[in-house]
């Protein structure tokens, strides 16, 4: 064998293992990417080998919920902190650590939940196993074997009222405990019920671990099966008439009156509070040249409402005279105020009018495109808005005559606020109860929004710089900054002719516009809430319908660095007649962003950043061969290389048939503000071969302007 042909070979081995390195590379973080919760878990869960160790937390002990029956005693244990767990899993391996750490560094805290996720077993490995205790199922590192997160809500008194959405997991320091009254039944889920609700009774605020730190067992034929039975379940503890004399009790000890009230169709119990003197209701509706939709609305309120005291106020900012006409008459069939005033449309302007003219102890924001359809609605709001720790009150909304959900609450999605589970079938239940149980939430829309005077006028009403969207969000989140809870009733049932007033906003261009001018004025109101919901956490805050695990943008994950370590002096750009420019590059996103993030690093201080992303490929190529960064050039032809995250597109892919690996083509990269000298950069693409020396080079049209 010659020489050359001796070379040749140990060139062609030695590109052979490089590709196969980039191929393996590839291959695992499409599969990473194409599941977002493995990817949440990459980068959320890098612990330390002394953190993963369960021996961590000395003082933190395990008792078994299901050996929590009728002679089970706190003064048995003998551990500080003692962690109430299901058997029917496992607790994460860094669960005591984390525990006790917390525990520590919140010395007011008694009481503390997490989250959790599933762990998948095989039908084969499951069976009669499913309720094994850790010790007797084999570890197992391979995360593809958890699904199905479950992150819970902070501190929700309402949605405990509903059932124990601690789930399988949460910890006691236990002395503080040692005084209260066991239950003592021998149903052991009614004994944690009753406790969890008196530990969480005299201000004793369970404090909420944002980690997954119990993995339940499911089994099932596949993934999609487990998931589609977990996703509609409402088998929890707390939930149906045999936990409702738990509650009752509850009421009594915190000198509440109220009755649980059973769906016959659902099993499930809501609590109607009481309230004796039956306090006078405005109902506050802006409207305009909507006389038949407004006609409905009234009408309904007077046929179905058996809330004995309440006032009807209609706002109307220049009905045509025709329309002015018909509503004086019909005045006389259904009274209510009628408050004539033209002005361009200002939703706020117009309820904060209307709460003017009103006399009520609460007020209702009501759309003249609403349909009362039962007695006991309002009845049921005012009673929960008379709680003191209660805001806003909100209802169910279907679209008419069907079981298709309009509103179920309010998310502040990674996209802006939303109505999760919009368009969904309430038939059936999703995500633990999202769409049956009474549930704090960040928000609930001014369709059908209740709660007291006093809140209302104390934050000067809506903010009227908010004319037609967000303003309701806006209200809700001045509420929760006051520590209200805003509480969306699933019990209570109202149609929703949506968009009938003033059409849907996201078919029009100037709309959208108007639109997306208005979400930034909220989150420059709040902006500690921008792509933040406590009560849904960040992993969940997609804005798709559907509560499932939300794609993380390259900026968006933990693990960054500052910008000062991420990108880095470089080279100055090659002879542009030597370039191959074979790269094809679309910048979707080239600027300052809003809102501040939290840098990596010492003091993890929030500053300002400037975002580039898009996506790029290299045509007729193997694309898993190639990694990009970024050049920025200066007006002096100075050049930093900025390295760029890979990101799955499911789209671009569809486009590209014909190429290879182009899964993996969508790029983001960041810097922050103060990284860079002020000036306008261009924009260039370098793609590095992994399997040889090839570099490539693209000018993407683009310029940076840094200030």
């Amino acid at each position: 064998m010659g020489l050359e042909s001796m070379l040749g070979k140990i060139k062609d081995a030695v590109q052979g293992r490089l590709y196969k390195n980039c191929i393996k590379e590839y291959e695992r973080e499409l599969r990473y990417q194409t599941d977002p919760y493995l990817l949440w878990i990459k980068e959320n869960e890098k612990c330390s080998a002394q953190e993963a160790k369960e021996d961590s937390g000395p003082a933190v002990g395990v008792v078994y919920m299901e050996n929590c029956g009728r002679n089970f005693s706190l003064s048995k244990c003998n551990k500080e902190y003692l962690v109430f767990a299901s058997e029917n899993g496992k607790i994460a391996a860094n669960a005591f650590c984390e525990i006790a750490q917390y525990f520590d560094t919140h010395q007011d805290v008694s009481i503390v939940y997490a989250d959790e996720d599933v762990w998948m077993l095989e039908e084969e490995n499951a069976a009669g196993g499913g309720s094994k205790r850790r010790s007797e199922i084999a570890d197992d590192e391979e995360n593809a074997h958890r699904i199905f997160p479950w992150t819970k809500p902070v501190w929700s008194p309402d949605t405990l009222l509903s059932f124990l959405y601690f789930g399988n997991i949460f910890a006691v320091r236990r002395k503080a405990f040692l005084e209260l009254a066991w239950l003592g039944s021998d149903d052991y889920k009614k004994n944690l019920y009753d406790f969890v609700l008196k530990a969480t009774e005299d201000g004793r605020h369970p404090g909420h671990i944002e980690k997954i730190l119990f993995h339940a067992y499911r089994r099932g034929k596949n993934r999609a099966a487990i998931e589609e039975e977990i996703m509609h379940d409402t088998d929890f503890i707390g939930v149906g008439s045999s936990y409702d004399f738990i509650r009752e009790s509850a009421f009594a000890r915190r000198g509440l009156r109220a009755a649980m009230a059973v769906d016959e169709k659902t099993g499930i119990s809501y609590p109607v509070y009481e309230i004796p003197d039956k306090p006078l209701v405005s109902i506050i509706i802006p409207s305009k040249d909507n006389e038949s939709v407004l006609k409905q609305c009234i009408r309904s309120i007077y046929e179905h409402t058996d809330y004995p005291n309440y006032e009807i106020v209609v706002i109307d900012n220049g009905s045509k005279e025709q329309v002015r006409t018909g509503l004086e008459q019909f005045r006389q069939e259904c009274a209510f105020t009628y408050l004539y005033q033209p002005m361009d449309f200002n939703f706020s302007r117009m309820c904060n009018l209307g709460v003017k003219e009103s006399k009520g102890e609460y007020i209702l924001l009501l759309n003249d495109d609403m349909e009362a359809i039962e007695a006991s609605w309002l009845t049921r709001m005012v009673g929960q808005a008379s709680l003191k720790h209660v805001g806003a009150v909100g209802a169910k909304l279907l679209y008419p005559d069907s079981t298709k959900i309009q509103h179920v609450g309010i998310s502040n999605t990674v996209y802006g606020p939303g109505h999760k589970l919009r368009h969904l079938d309430d038939t059936l239940s999703y995500y633990y109860g999202r769409n049956r149980f009474v549930y704090d939430m960040i928000g609930v829309t001014a369709a059908c929004l209740l709660m007291r005077r006093d809140d209302f006028t104390a934050l000067d009403g809506l903010f009227e710089g908010l004319a037609v969207a967000y303003n309701d969000v806006d209200l809700c989140f001045r509420l929760c900054d006051k520590g209200l809870y805003n509480v969306q009733r699933n019990d209570v049932v109202l149609y929703h002719h949506e968009s009938l007033s003033r059409g849907d906003d996201m078919q029009d261009e100037n709309k959208m516009k108007r639109l997306m001018k208005e979400r930034n004025v909220l989150y420059r109101r709040h902006a500690k809430l921008y792509r933040q919901d406590p009560f849904i956490g960040t992993l969940m805050n997609s804005g798709e319908p559907e509560y499932q695990c939300r794609w993380l943008e390259g900026y968006e994950l933990v693990n960054i660095d500052n910008g000062d370590s991420r990108i880095e002096e470089a080279k100055k750009l090659p002879n542009p007649d030597s370039m191959n420019q074979a790269i094809m590059i679309v910048v979707e996103d080239c600027g300052k962003e809003n809102f501040v993030k939290t840098a990596a690093g010492k003091g993890k201080e929030k500053k300002a950043y400037y975002l580039i992303k898009g996506w790029a490929y290299v045509p007729g190529a193997d694309n898993a061969r190639y990694q990009f960064k970024l050049l920025l050039v200066n007006s002096q032809g100075k050049v930093w290389a900025l390295p760029l995250q890979k990101r799955f597109r499911k789209d671009v892919a569809a486009i590209l048939p014909d190429e290879t690996n182009v899964e993996l083509t969508g790029f983001c990269g960041w810097i922050f503000e103060g990284t860079l000298p002020p000036d306008t950069y261009e924009l260039w693409m370098t793609a590095k071969d992994g399997c040889s020396r090839q570099r490539l080079y693209r000018y993407t049209e683009k310029k940076l302007t840094v200030e």
